[in-house]
């Protein structure tokens, strides 16, 4: 049985070279990189999603190119890690977008609830306008619950190796 493969995965992307070159001349050319002797079936777990085994860069740029080589199209590793490159960008863009967002209406509903303070603390305020302060004072914490929801994901180390990270799990 054919096992699904996700597009755009590593995995994804040996079948595509498998397809093109067989396992055997992936195996050889390997062989020939590393020096070492690879065998078929190890070409094949590098495509299997449930091996948990893939090719490093190097290796994946000799296949990238052996199926170059061989007519097929494009580069099959590259392909995905610019694929899967451009999803975690695209994530991570959003969580700092939503926080921007988030940041907007923070401060939209903090002005909103410092005039319904004042307002309230006016000689002779009405229970409507201590009503409107009070909801204004619900919506603020609302945003800071939103807010704080927020922040830990950039506090999660990121794919580098540097301090901090850009965000990436909007939610």
């Amino acid at each position: 049985m054919t096992k699904l493969r996700t597009p755009d995965t590593f995995q994804d992307a040996m079948t595509k070279i498998l397809a093109q070159i067989g396992p055997a001349e992936a195996a050889r050319v390997m062989t020939a990189l590393t020096k070492r002797d690879y065998s078929a079936r190890t070409m094949r777990e590098w495509s299997d999603p449930d091996t948990g085994t893939l090719p490093t860069l190097v290796q994946a740029l000799a296949l990238d190119t052996a199926h170059r080589l061989a007519g097929g199209e494009g580069a099959p590793f590259r392909d995905a890690f610019s694929q899967q490159l451009d999803i975690e960008v695209q994530q991570q863009d959003t969580c700092r977008l939503a926080l921007v967002t988030d940041s907007i209406d923070f401060i939209r509903e903090a002005g909103e609830l410092h005039a319904a303070l004042f307002t309230a603390a006016q000689p002779g305020a009405s229970p409507r306008d201590h009503h409107r302060a009070l909801v204004e004072a619900q919506q603020v914490d609302g945003v800071l619950r939103r807010i704080r929801r927020r922040l830990p994901n950039f506090l999660r180390p990121a794919m580098s190796t540097g301090p901090g990270n850009a965000g990436g799990t909007h939610q």
